[in-house]
């Protein structure tokens, strides 16, 4: 009876938590293409080489810290490059941690964010150093536009996170941890405002690695599968940003 009343507890405060997600309709967005925009693929594969990013002003990676920086310091300048699809992360702080996880890198807020102010808060990037149980790919031997795209990928959860005030972020933290089906709401949607943010080259040159890789175990292919966009579903959605961004710069 003690274990009953603790677990009802225990689902009431995770309720309480996750009722304000509700009004974060972002998440709960339904990912889709309708396939009514032309797949010019000759432009989506020549989308993104490494000297695009020539003579493009980067930050000067002062809000870049960690102890990932003391191992690869030269990776810095890849991270910029992404940041420049970022603006409104220009002020941002976030440090790169280098230790075990489950994946190859993930981004999440840093846990001291509830003392401070909103326009104060710190994010973190952890990358796999795949010293632990789990290993990810090792990220500083990817394709720089593998790299780009993946860190596309974690800058975008950084502009979900900024949407919560510290209530959502715990409620968006216990329900990521407890719902597999709002794992794949987000992860998908974090997809989508990659693509949205003109990385949808570098993020289907991942996401087409990571699939195809024999480096990686049967449960962290299975997950990306799951809650990935597919490769159809990113070429799609791209044709969809592309045009509709032809015609708003053409003034159609």
């Amino acid at each position: 009876m003690f274990l009953l009343k603790i677990a009802l507890v225990f689902i009431l405060v995770i309720r309480f938590f996750t009722s304000g997600l509700d009004a974060q309709p972002g998440f709960y967005k339904k990912i889709y293409c309708d396939g009514g925009y032309v797949f010019d693929s000759t432009l989506f594969f020549c989308y993104l080489k490494e000297d695009d990013f020539s003579g493009i002003d980067t930050n000067d990676g002062q809000q870049l810290f960690g102890p990932y920086f003391d191992h690869f310091p030269q990776i810095c300048s890849d991270i910029n490059s992404a940041l420049t699809y970022f603006p409104e992360l220009e002020c941002v702080k976030i440090r790169f941690s280098y230790k075990p996880i489950r994946q190859t890198m993930n981004s999440r807020p840093s846990p001291l964010n509830i003392f401070r102010a909103k326009d104060k808060w710190h994010y973190t990037i952890i990358v796999n150093n795949n010293r632990g149980r789990h290993k990810g790919l090792c990220f500083e031997n990817l394709s720089y536009t593998i790299k780009i795209g993946w860190l596309g990928h974690e800058l975008s959860h950084i502009i979900e996170y900024q949407q919560l005030n510290r209530a959502e972020t715990i409620a968006f933290a216990l329900r990521y941890v407890f719902s597999k089906s709002f794992v794949r709401s987000v992860e998908r949607y974090t997809d989508f405002l990659t693509i949205e943010h003109g990385l949808a080259f570098p993020l289907y040159n991942g996401t087409d690695f990571l699939l195809n890789s024999k480096d990686i175990d049967a449960k962290y292919h299975d997950y990306a599968i799951t809650n990935s966009l597919s490769l159809s579903e990113i070429k799609c959605l791209w044709s969809e940003y592309y045009y509709k961004r032809m015609l708003i710069s053409t003034g159609k």
